[in-house]
């Protein structure tokens, strides 16, 4: 039976239809060593899609233009 909970209805975010409205902003959890991300990084992404999140957002950074001698360590 379909559960009624908003929570758990599919909503849609412009052209991305989610599977429900559960989401995890950006945030850093650490996951590192000397700035780039570790096994640990992707599979702590991975348990939380198993788990039914919808959206996950992995890394807040803000943008200032696309800089091909930038890295991830740049922004860590």
């Amino acid at each position: 039976m379909p559960s009624h909970d908003p929570l758990l209805q599919p909503y849609r975010l412009k052209h991305l239809d989610l599977r429900n409205r559960i989401m995890s902003s950006a945030h850093e959890p650490a996951y590192s060593v000397d700035g780039m991300p570790i096994d640990r990084y992707r599979l702590y992404h991975v348990e939380k899609a198993r788990g039914g999140i919808a959206l996950s957002i992995d890394k807040a950074r803000r943008e200032l233009g696309y800089d091909p001698q930038h890295s991830w360590r740049d922004y860590h």
